[in-house]
């Protein structure tokens, strides 16, 4: 099973609404978690009326200090309205202090039959966000087609790439084609980084995946859903495959 992390450098381009679409598209034969590690704090409790604080991160980094258990892990999980697991992360100095303390290549090991989606928020040159990037299977950057976060995709894209896949998910429209995003993380990288796919900035699918009366309909039908469906299904193949990149990204 595969622990993808899930982060922006720059803005914030919609990593939490992009993880929480992808694990309620994640298939039903394959057991999913998500976690926020997000050190400003996550938005999935509030968003999806979760309490903030019971369980969380913070409680489940309290019981963890010895070692990781599965049902210690299960135990201080809430759930998405009719999705998956989710460990929810307050804000405040308690949240980074637990980031420090969890040992997430040690839980992904410990959840064998688990993949783990990580919102990790910014992904900030920090040494807590590094180990995690570190130990995960894949890094997904989400990103805008804009010069300044293209710049900064770009300059930090060799570090990131460096021990394991770095794959670029772009949102919305801008003065860059994805095609060419595209080429300049291969030839920056050495082909170690590329473009995975292209997401539309759908703010009424957001609004709608996070409210009762309209999600299910917004996870078939809206602009959302239909194009994080390819982001989705790519990272469900690579995670059952161990396949490194695809070898052609969904460059639309």
């Amino acid at each position: 099973m595969s622990l993808v992390v899930f982060g922006s450098l720059k803005e914030a381009p919609g990593v939490t609404t992009l993880v929480t679409c992808v694990a309620y598209q994640w298939p039903r034969h394959r057991r999913v978690a998500v976690v926020e590690a997000d050190a400003d704090g996550g938005a999935l409790a509030p968003r999806f009326g979760l309490h903030p604080e019971r369980p969380s991160l913070v409680s489940f980094a309290a019981v963890s200090r010895h070692g990781v258990s599965e049902t210690e892990f299960w135990s201080a999980c809430q759930r998405l309205p009719g999705g998956p697991p989710v460990l929810v992360a307050s804000g405040g100095a308690s949240t980074g202090s637990a980031l420090e303390q969890v040992d997430f290549g040690a839980l992904d090991r410990s959840l064998r039959d688990t993949d783990l989606l990580v919102d990790a928020g910014r992904l900030r040159v920090a040494p807590a966000q590094a180990r995690l990037c570190e130990q995960a299977d894949f890094v997904i950057v989400v990103v805008r087609p804009r010069f300044e976060s293209l710049a900064v995709l770009l300059d930090r894209a060799e570090g990131l790439s460096a021990n394991r896949p770095l794959l670029a998910v772009v949102v919305g429209d801008g003065s860059y084609p994805v095609g060419e995003i595209d080429t300049a993380l291969r030839q920056t990288t050495g082909d170690r980084a590329r473009v995975l796919a292209a997401v539309a900035a759908d703010s009424r699918g957001a609004a709608a995946l996070a409210g009762d009366g309209g999600r299910e309909r917004a996870l078939r039908k809206s602009l959302l859903a239909r194009t994080v469906r390819p982001v989705t299904d790519l990272l469900v193949h690579l995670s059952a495959a161990g396949t490194p990149v695809p070898s052609a990204p969904e460059v639309t």
